[in-house]
């Protein structure tokens, strides 16, 4: 019995270690397109939200994409063999191919990237620029989450995300606040981050290279559904732009974005808990009672303390927004208020996810995103021309919604009674 008390409190410790360490890292890499924000026009800082868009939409697709394939294959790899190297080949390789695909998209693809984010040939340069830095350093945390060294993990984003902000700021008071500075601190933050933690990496497990093709394609065809999944779920995030930017102002979509800025920062603190618990889900998935344990003792516990914090930025954003920007980015509010309502349904999809993934049953949730997204952007085009940025803001909302009926109705129907998880 006191075994056990001990056990769950030193688990706990743990993800509060994580969550806090992964909360205060991805606040501060929040705030800082928010001061930004302070810096900027609503114009410019429309521009630089589309910039940054096409920026993360590509590590999105071709980094982030491979990190819970990465996970799922690591946990399984070392279970049996005390190593990684198979499946660390099979994401350098990755990494490889992701570098050249970018370079040759930006080299064909140039004007037209231009004209959308209404930048110049310098600028794209450091839009460049920007995904070397952020595709090197999502690799090292994706290869510590991967070794099972996850307050690492939590450190190495906090250590970017304070660099990110401080940067802004020195950059500001040394009269450089420009958009291509705002797009290098991507840049010098993930080289700062890869120099000071590259040490703490256990080569050991990762060597020899060995890229067997079994291994590799197994990798390839979980990445390949996830991809799927990833790019509708940037649709779903970055997709409500492609339409705001045929009917209304760039100022608008920089309203639109600032608030959308915030949500996104909530919505990715609610991916600690997939990116927390994945590695022990993965190996205890068979486990009725451990199963039980996630989901209707931790779950619910995790669930409030999450929810309690979108309440208090839901009613504290007039009083926020006031004091740092006054009467500018106003419009910011309203649509902040309504995604959050999204960010809620987030929440309580984020637990299933983790299971679907342990499973491999990717094929699922990538359809169900894939339909989010179409959802998405039928109403987005339905919406905005007569609602404006709110109309993009209930599309977003609406589609989340979507996603989590289904998650849910799948969970208890087909998975509740494989998973044994009636039972006492």
């Amino acid at each position: 019995m006191l075994r056990k008390i001990k056990q769950e409190l030193e688990q706990g410790k743990t993800l509060l270690q994580f969550g806090f360490l992964q909360a205060i890292g991805q606040t501060f890499g929040m705030i800082a397109p928010l001061v930004v924000a302070k810096f900027f026009s609503p114009e410019l800082f429309g521009s630089y939200s589309l910039a940054k868009m096409v920026v993360f939409f590509f590590v999105t697709l071709l980094i982030a994409s491979s990190q819970t394939p990465f996970i799922v294959f690591a946990n399984q790899e070392k279970a049996q063999s005390g190593r990684i190297n198979k499946a660390f080949s099979v994401q350098c390789m990755f990494l490889i191919l992701s570098l050249c695909i970018f370079g040759v998209i930006t080299l064909l693809f140039s004007k037209y990237i231009m004209a959308f984010a209404k930048i110049n040939r310098v600028d794209l340069f450091f839009v460049l620029l920007a995904f070397v830095g952020l595709a090197l350093k999502t690799f090292l945390c994706n290869l510590f989450m991967a070794m099972g060294q996850r307050i690492r993990n939590s450190l190495a984003e906090l250590v970017f995300g304070s660099l990110s902000l401080v940067l802004v700021f020195v950059f500001y008071f040394l009269d450089w606040i420009n958009l291509p500075s705002v797009l290098m601190i991507y840049f010098i933050s993930s080289v700062i981050v890869i120099g000071v933690f590259v040490k703490a990496v256990n080569f050991k497990m990762l060597l020899p290279f060995s890229l067997e093709k079994k291994c590799f394609c197994e990798m390839l065809n979980f990445t390949k559904w996830v991809f799927l999944g990833a790019t509708a779920t940037y649709f779903i995030n970055w997709g409500d732009n492609l339409v705001l930017r045929f009917f209304v102002s760039m100022g608008d979509i920089g309203e639109y974005n600032l608030g959308y800025q915030v949500f996104k920062g909530v919505a990715s603190l609610t991916f600690i808990i997939n990116s927390y618990f994945l590695p022990f889900v993965s190996r205890h998935i068979e486990d009725s009672g451990k199963m039980r344990n996630y989901l209707f003792n931790k779950r619910p516990k995790v669930f409030a303390m999450y929810l309690v914090a979108i309440g208090l930025i839901f009613f504290a954003a007039p009083w926020i927004f006031k004091l740092v920007y006054g009467e500018v980015y106003q419009g910011s509010i309203t649509v902040l208020r309504i995604l959050l309502v999204g960010s809620v349904l987030i929440l309580y999809t984020v637990f299933y996810d983790t299971d679907l993934h342990a499973l491999k049953r990717y094929k699922l949730t990538q359809t169900v995103i894939i339909i989010q997204v179409l959802l998405n952007l039928v109403l987005d085009l339905l919406l905005v021309p007569v609602m404006g940025l709110l109309g993009a803001a209930v599309a977003t909302v609406f589609a989340y919604f979507c996603r989590a009926v289904i998650t849910d109705v799948y969970f208890r129907v087909k998975l509740r009674k494989s998973l044994k998880l009636w039972s006492a």
